[in-house]
Parts: C-alpha cells; structure tokens; sequence
C-alpha cells in the first residue's frame, strides 16, 4: 500500500486547513480592514459581533456553491457549469471576485503537486475550456471530494479557513493579539457546526446574503486612502 493510500482523510484535513498550506489568503481581509477604518469595530466585542456576521455570509452566500459542487458525479458538466456561472454572477463586489478566483487557482496549483494520482490538471483544463473562472468555493468542494473528505468535514474546513483568516488579518491589523486571538477563534468555532446545520442541503440557486453592511465594507474597500490587504 503506497504512502498516500495509507494516508486518513483526517489528516488531509488539518493539511488543507494548515495556515501553511499556500491558498494566498493573507493578501485578502475580506472587508476586515475597511470595517475598522469606517469606525464600524471600535473594541473586542464589535469584532467578534463582526466575526459572526462573517461566519453567517460565508455559510448563507459561498457555501451552497461548495455543496453544489461536492455533490457533482462525475461528468455532471452542465451543473458544474451553472454552478461556477452564477457564482460569477452573484458576486458583484470586483474586489471580493478577484479574491474568490485567485484563492481558486491557488488551490488548484497547489493540489496538482501534492494530490498528482488525482490529475487535477483536468479541473483547470475544463475550467478553461469553457471560459469559466477558478472561483475559490466550487474549486474547493471539487478537490475535497477527489482527496476523500467527507461532506461534513468539508464544511467545516471551509468556515475554519475563513475564521482562522480573519483573526490572522486582524491581528496584521493591530486590532488585537495572538493569544487573544486564539481565545476568540475557540470562541467563534462554537458557532461552526450550528451555521453549517442549517445549510447543509443548500444548493448554488438557493445561495443568500445577509449581511449588509459588510457588503458595504467590501465595496468601499479600494476608495480607503491606504490599506494593508487587497480586500
């Protein structure tokens, strides 16, 4: 039995969600860094007030485009196509966009040296052929079910990464410091399993927003007179 059949999809869990594991993400707040120069997080409890929030957006807005794609047999094309066609759609935010396909082709890139059994040089192939972009979710939900996690646990690794992300912009950001960081990460996490409950069954056409202001946030971003991330 070669190395990587040996391998439990628990620990290509905690490699996908290693703050190691190159996705490129540290150059993306994801309205973070607007929020606070807007006045909108003064102290400790507007954040994690503002980490729910983004918890909730991630869960409502990105991730029924995940579930989508996770569920796609093998030569579903036609879904596959609507899924990456509306996500193109339903982000209106330029900067949010940019984010969600650089993030993808990261991951790509990244799984076609460390998972080559799996030819992941076909997902960018057909992502090209039919003029679609690498956005971030749906590539995501593709590589998780190719390297053996299960559904659940792929929810779970996609809003870890996108808590885990904003406490390592906002502690970039001055607006407060690892340990305590890690203290509301733990605190954050309680949230997780409860937030992907409610949508677990989502698909790509049932995907929502929620969360306004940080919408708001997000648009503003490229008007800040100077800023540490690209979102």
């Amino acid at each position: 039995m070669s190395t990587q059949e040996h391998c439990f999809p628990e620990l290509r869990l905690f490699q996908i969600t290693d703050s190691a594991f190159p996705l490129g993400s540290f150059a993306f707040s994801y309205g973070l860094e607007s929020m606070a120069k807007l006045g909108r997080i003064k102290d400790i409890s507007d954040f994690k007030k503002y980490l729910l929030n983004v918890l909730t957006q991630v869960s409502c807005s990105e991730i029924p485009f995940l579930n989508s794609s996770y569920k796609c047999a093998p030569g579903e094309h036609d879904v596959l196509v609507s899924v990456f066609g509306r996500l193109e759609a339903f982000i209106t935010i330029p900067c949010i966009r940019k984010a969600s396909i650089t993030q993808g082709r990261s991951l790509l890139q990244v799984v076609k040296a460390v998972y080559p059994e799996h030819n992941f040089h076909q997902v960018t192939s057909w992502l090209q052929r039919h003029g679609l972009s690498t956005h971030y979710a749906p590539v995501f939900g593709i590589v998780s079910r190719n390297i053996g996690l299960t559904h659940r646990q792929t929810l779970s690794a996609y809003a870890y990464i996108a808590l885990r992300d904003q406490m390592s912009a906002a502690i970039r950001l001055g607006l407060l410091g690892p340990h305590e960081a890690q203290g509301i990460l733990r605190e954050a996490l309680g949230h997780v399993d409860s937030n992907i409950s409610r949508v677990l069954d989502l698909e790509y056409h049932q995907a929502f927003k929620v969360a306004v202001a940080l919408e708001i946030a997000q648009a503003h971003h490229p008007k800040l007179y100077s800023h540490l991330f690209q979102n």
